[in-house]
């Protein structure tokens, strides 16, 4: 029986933290370094478009990578996945 999970569920087994429900996912990879994706609703779409970008925080700033912007949830939940998969040396 295959059962239909949550994108809440989905980034909890990838080890991410649920911020807010569907909108704010954050998981720390290092003491200064997070991966985040954040969604939200935009005009056109009946669902929620994800960015998903690390950010490192510094003593004077931060510095931030975006991997992808304005994409579908099955998008940004493959692309996860797969950086998490490969930052863990996991092969698929």
């Amino acid at each position: 029986m295959n059962v239909m999970r949550t994108i809440n569920q989905r980034f909890r087994d990838l080890g991410f933290q649920v911020g807010i429900a569907s909108q704010v996912f954050v998981r720390d990879i290092s003491q200064r370094t997070s991966l985040v994706v954040e969604g939200k609703r935009e005009r056109g779409y009946s669902t929620y478009r994800y960015t998903f970008y690390k950010i490192t925080y510094y003593p004077k700033g931060s510095y931030e990578k975006v991997y992808m912007e304005n994409v579908s949830p099955k998008r940004v939940l493959q692309r996860v996945t797969s950086f998490i998969y490969f930052m863990e040396g996991v092969r698929s």
